[in-house]
C-alpha cells in the first residue's frame, strides 16, 4: 500500500511539480526565512506594497465584501476593483484569510513555492497531453520553465505569476481547438489567464495572435485553416468577454491614472541586442537590473540542446521552422527595439523590472525544443556548429563586456561554461538507456538551481521579527481607538510602508498602488503632501488639514522602544510639533494616541462658494487658505507669511534671499550649514514650505538642534511643521547641505491664525454629517443645512462612480475644489446616502453574462453534434 502511495506522489508529473517546489524551498530554508528563521521573503515591492494588499485580500474576504469595489484605506478613499484585477486575483491568495497578519511573510514564502512547483506542473502537464513527450522527460522540461529565469528575477512579482503558470494550458487548449477539440476549455483559459493579472495576460494574447499564425503553416491544418482561424478567433473574442465584468471598470480606471502619464516613442534600440546573450548565463540578475536592464531569459543549456532537435527534425516542414524562427526573432527583437517593448508593454514604459514579457522568448524555446526532443537526438554538424557559436559566443561576449557589467562574474562564468560542457557531452555520448534522462534531469536541475542561488542571494531582505515588531504597533494603536464608534480618519508620523491602512483595516491617508489614480496624486500635491505617479503619503499634515480631513486621531512614537528594527520610532516620516496642542488619549508600549479636538466630521454644512474654490500648483498652504474660505464663504488670511530674523552661514555664499536662493560650498566636500530665526509669539502655528528639488536625500534640516524627519520622496512642495501655539522665543532653523550646490525653491514660513481658524471651524462644526451606517462603498447620515450653509460638502474624493440620495432620491453631486465630493440641498434636515460603484461595471458583467451564455450555447451545441 505505501509503494503504491509514493508511486502515485512520485510519477514524472507529479516530480515537475515537486521538484522545482523543492529546490527553491530548500534554498529559503537554507537562507532561513520565515517560518524556518528570522529572515523573510519580503523584499523590495513585495515588501512595501504586495504585502499590504494581500492583508486587504484578507480583511476583504472576513467580512468586508465591500472592500472589492472601494477602501478608504486607499489613500483618503479609492476605487478597488482596479487593485485587485492587477494585484489580488490569484486563488493562491485564499491561503492569506487563514493566517495572522504577522504571519504573512511565512504565507507569501509557501505561496510562492506552490506558484513555481506549478508552473513546473503545468507545462509538464500540457506536454503529457500533447504526446510531445513522456516519463522522465516531462520533468527535464518542467523544472526549466518553473525556475527560468523570468521566474526566479520576478519571484517577488507574485501578481504576475499566475498568468505565465496558465500559459502552457491555455496552449494547450489553442492546439486541441485547433485540430477540432472541444470548444469550451480555450475560452475559460484564457479568461481566467486574464482575470489573475490583465497586464500579462495582454501580453500573451498578443502572443497567441502569433501563435496561431505559425500553427496555420502546419499541414495538419491543410483543408481546415480557414475554419481553425474562425474558431480560435471568435473563441478569443468569448474568452475576452468573459473578463469584461472585471476588465471594463478596471481601464475606465487606467484611463483614469496610468494612461495619463505618455511613453514617448523612439524608433532606436534600448539595449544591444548581443547583451542577451549574458543573460543565459545563470544568476545574471542584480538589483540594477531589476531597475533598467536586459530582458531576463535564462533556460538550460539543453533547452538550445532540444531546439536543435526541432530544426532537425524532418517531418517538420521547412516553413514550420521559418515561421518559429520569425516568431523567435519578433520575441528578441522586442527586448531591443523601442517600438515593440513598448507594444508589449501596453504602450507604457515600465517603471522597474524592464521587459516584463520574457518569459514568452524563454516559453517558446522550451516549447519549440520540448515539441520534437527525443532521448535518442544527437547533435549533428549543424546542430554542433549553432551550440559551439550560441555557447563559445556567450562566453566571448561575456569576457569582453565583464568590467562593463556588474550582474556577471568570473565564477558564474565557470558555472555556465561547466553546465554548458556537461550537458552537450552527455547529448551527444551519453548511452541512451534508462539512465540518461536521469542523468539530463541532475544536470538540468543542478544549473537551474545554480541560478536560484546565484540571484537570489544579490538581493537583502526585511527581517520576519522587524516586519511583526511594526505590525503589532499599528494593531495595538488601532485597538486603542477602536471604542469611537464615530466615522473618523487616523494619520501617522510613522510609516513601514504607505500601505499601513491596508494592512491593518483603518481608513488612513497613504497609499502607494500602480492603479493609483492621477487626481488623488494632484490632490496630495496641492495639498502639500508627498506624491508620485504611484503613491500618496498624508505625512506632512496642518491643523487646518487634519481638521477638514476628519483625522482624528494621530499615532506617533513614544519613545520606549529600544530601537530595534521595526520599532515605530525607526520608521519616522514626518515631525509634527503642533501635536502638543492635541490631547494624548491614550498610550500603547510603543505609541502615543493623539486625539484632534479640531476635527470635523466626514462631512459638514458648508457655503455654497466652496464649489468654486481652486487649487494652484505648488501653493499648499495657499491652497488650504482657500478651501476654508471657500468653506466659510469668506476671505480670511489664516496662513500669513512671516520674514526670518536673522541668517547666518558656515562654508556658503550669504544669500540675499532665502527662498530662490542658490547655496554654494566655499570649501567643496566640507560640511556647511545656514542657520535662520525666527520669533514664535507662544499664540500661533509655524509652517516652512519646501520646493520639490530641495530634496531631503540632499540636505538635512534641523530646528533647534532636532533633526526633522520627513518621508524622503516628493516632488511638489511639501509642509514642514515648527511650532506649535504654546510654542515661544527664538527658534533656530539650520539647513545642512550634502551636495555642493542646493536650490531653495518655495522655502518660507508661514504664520497660522490660531484665532480666525478656531472661529472657522466654529462655523463647520454647528451642522456635520452624523454618519448611522457605513461601509467601504456606502455612507449614510443625516444633516442639518441652512441657507447660508446649503452645501453638504466632504473629504471624499470625487471620482466618477459616486452616487448621492438625499432624503431616498438620487441627486446630481457637485465638488469642492474640483476634488472632493459635494451635495447642494435646501436648508433643512436630510438623510445623505452616497454610494460607490465602479464605472462600467454592470455593462462589463452583462457583456460576460452575454459571452457565458454563447460559450454555453456553443459547448452544448457541440456536444450534440458529437
Amino acid at each position: 500500500m505505501l509503494t503504491r502511495r509514493l508511486k502515485r506522489w512520485f510519477t514524472p508529473l507529479s516530480i515537475s511539480f515537486l521538484l522545482p517546489a523543492g529546490l527553491l524551498l530548500g534554498y529559503f530554508i537554507y537562507r532561513g526565512m520565515a517560518p524556518f528563521g528570522d529572515s523573510s521573503i519580503l523584499t523590495v515591492d513585495l515588501g512595501q506594497q504586495y504585502v499590504d494588499q494581500f492583508a486587504w485580500f484578507k480583511h476583504t474576504l472576513q467580512g468586508q465584501p465591500s472592500g472589492f469595489f472601494y477602501s478608504f484605506a486607499n489613500a483618503l478613499g479609492g476605487d478597488m476593483i482596479s487593485e485587485w484585477a492587477y494585484y489580488l486575483m490569484s486563488p493562491f491568495n485564499l491561503i492569506f484569510v487563514f493566517v495572522p497578519l504577522t504571519w504573512l511573510p511565512s504565507a507569501v514564502l509557501f505561496v510562492t513555492v506552490a506558484k513555481i512547483g506549478a508552473a513546473g506542473w503545468t507545462f509538464a502537464y500540457a506536454l503529457h497531453k500533447l504526446n510531445w513527450q513522456r516519463g522522465w522527460a516531462l520533468p527535464i522540461f518542467g523544472v526549466q520553465y518553473a525556475l527560468m529565469g523570468w521566474f526566479v528575477a520576478n519571484d517577488l512579482n507574485l501578481l504576475w505569476l499566475d498568468s505565465v503558470i496558465l500559459l502552457p494550458l491555455v496552449v494547450l487548449a489553442l492546439e486541441k481547438l485547433l485540430r477540432g477539440g472541444r470548444v469550451w476549455p480555450y475560452p475559460l483559459l484564457l479568461a481566467a489567464a486574464i482575470i489573475t493579472n490583465y497586464y500579462m495576460g495582454y501580453m500573451i494574447a498578443l502572443f497567441l495572435v502569433l501563435y496561431v499564425g505559425w500553427r496555420l503553416l502546419w499541414p495538419d491544418l491543410a483543408g481546415h485553416r480557414l475554419r481553425a482561424f474562425w474558431r480560435s478567433g471568435y473563441t478569443s473574442l468569448l474568452g475576452g468577454g468573459l473578463t469584461f465584468w472585471l476588465l471594463a471598470p478596471t481601464l475606465y480606471q487606467l484611463k483614469l491614472g496610468k494612461a495619463q502619464y505618455q511613453s514617448t516613442l523612439t524608433w532606436g534600440f534600448d539595449n544591444n541586442p548581443l547583451d542577451l546573450l549574458m543573460k543565459l548565463i545563470p544568476g545574471s540578475f542584480n538589483f540594477s537590473q531589476m531597475q533598467a536592464g536586459v530582458a531576463n531569459w535564462f533556460v538550460s543549456a539543453f533547452a538550445f540542446v532540444a531546439l536543435m532537435a526541432f530544426f532537425a527534425a524532418r517531418h517538420l516542414p521547412r516553413r514550420v521552422k521559418i515561421g518559429a524562427v520569425a516568431l523567435l526573432g519578433i520575441l528578441i527583437l522586442a527586448t531591443t527595439w523601442a517600438p515593440l517593448t513598448l507594444l508589449w508593454h501596453g504602450l507604457q514604459y515600465p517603471v522597474w523590472y524592464p521587459y516584463r514579457f520574457s518569459f514568452l522568448l524563454s516559453f517558446w524555446v522550451l516549447w519549440l525544443g520540448a515539441l520534437a526532443w527525443r532521448s535518442d537526438f544527437v547533435p549533428r554538424r549543424f546542430s554542433w556548429a549553432f551550440l559551439l557559436l550560441l555557447f563559445g559566443g556567450t562566453v566571448a561576449w561575456s569576457v569582453w563586456r565583464l568590467k562593463a557589467t556588474d550582474y556577471i562574474s568570473w565564477q558564474q562564468l565557470l558555472i555556465f561554461s561547466g553546465f554548458s560542457i556537461l550537458i552537450v557531452m552527455a547529448a551527444a555520448f551519453a548511452p541512451r538507456d534508462r539512465s540518461y534522462r536521469g542523468l539530463l534531469l541532475l544536470l538540468v536541475s543542478a544549473e537551474m538551481f545554480a541560478s536560484v542561488v546565484l540571484t537570489l542571494n544579490g538581493f537583502s531582505y526585511l527581517t520576519n521579527s522587524e516586519f511583526q515588531r511594526t505590525v503589532r504597533a499599528l494593531q495595538s494603536s488601532q485597538t486603542s481607538t477602536q471604542t469611537d464608534t464615530s466615522w473618523y480618519r487616523t494619520a501617522q508620523t510613522f510609516q513601514r510602508t504607505r500601505g499601513d491602512a491596508m494592512m491593518i483595516d483603518s481608513h488612513g491617508g497613504a497609499h502607494f498602488s500602480s492603479a493609483l489614480p492621477k487626481a488623488t496624486t494632484t490632490l496630495f500635491a496641492n495639498l502639500g503632501q508627498p506624491d508620485g505617479d504611484n503613491y500618496v503619503a498624508y505625512t506632512n499634515g496642518t491643523k487646518l488639514t487634519d481638521a477638514l480631513l476628519d483625522m482624528k486621531y494621530v499615532w506617533t512614537p513614544n519613545g520606549k522602544g529600544d530601537g530595534a528594527a521595526g520599532e515605530p520610532n525607526t520608521h519616522l516620516v514626518s515631525y509634527r510639533a503642533d501635536l502638543s496642542d492635541y490631547v494624548v488619549k491614550s498610550t500603547t508600549a510603543r505609541t502615543y494616541i493623539w486625539q484632534n479636538p479640531n476635527a470635523l466630521a466626514l462631512g459638514y454644512a458648508a457655503n455654497s462658494a466652496a464649489r468654486v474654490t481652486k487649487f494652484a500648483e505648488n501653493q499648499p498652504l495657499t491652497n488650504q487658505n482657500n478651501w476654508l474660505d471657500g468653506l466659510t464663504g469668506t476671505k480670511t488670511a489664516y496662513f500669513t507669511p512671516q520674514n526670518f530674523t536673522g541668517i547666518t552661514v558656515k562654508n556658503l555664499n550669504q544669500p540675499t534671499t532665502i527662498t530662490g536662493a542658490l547655496l554654494t560650498k566655499k570649501q567643496l566636500g566640507q560640511p556647511a550649514e545656514m542657520s535662520l530665526t525666527f520669533n514664535a509669539d507662544g499664540k500661533n502655528s509655524y509652517y516652512l514650505t519646501l520646493g520639490g528639488n530641495v530634496s531631503v536625500k540632499d540636505v538635512d534640516i534641523y530646528l533647534n538642534n532636532q533633526k526633522l524627519s520627513q518621508f524622503d520622496s516628493y516632488r511638489h512642495t511639501i509642509v514642514l511643521n515648527l511650532a506649535a501655539s504654546g510654542t515661544t522665543g527664538v527658534q533656530t532653523l539650520t539647513f545642512k547641505p550634502k551636495v555642493d550646490t542646493l536650490s531653495l525653491t518655495n522655502v518660507t514660513l508661514y504664520q497660522l491664525n490660531e484665532a480666525k481658524f478656531q472661529a472657522a471651524l466654529k462655523s463647520l462644526r454647528q451642522h456635520t454629517w452624523q454618519i448611522t451606517s457605513s461601509n467601504n462603498r456606502a455612507l449614510t447620515g443625516k444633516i442639518t443645512t441652512t441657507k447660508n450653509q446649503s452645501l453638504i460638502a466632504t473629504s471624499v474624493p470625487s471620482a466618477p462612480g459616486w452616487q448621492a440620495y438625499l432624503d431616498g432620491k438620487k441627486v446630481q453631486t457637485t465638488t469642492v475644489a474640483n476634488s472632493f465630493l459635494a451635495v447642494n440641498t435646501t436648508p433643512g434636515t436630510h438623510t445623505l446616502s452616497l454610494r460607490y460603484t465602479p464605472p462600467f461595471w454592470w455593462l462589463g458583467v452583462g457583456l460576460s453574462l452575454i459571452s457565458a451564455l454563447v460559450l454555453a450555447w456553443l459547448t452544448i451545441r457541440e456536444k450534440k453534434k458529437r
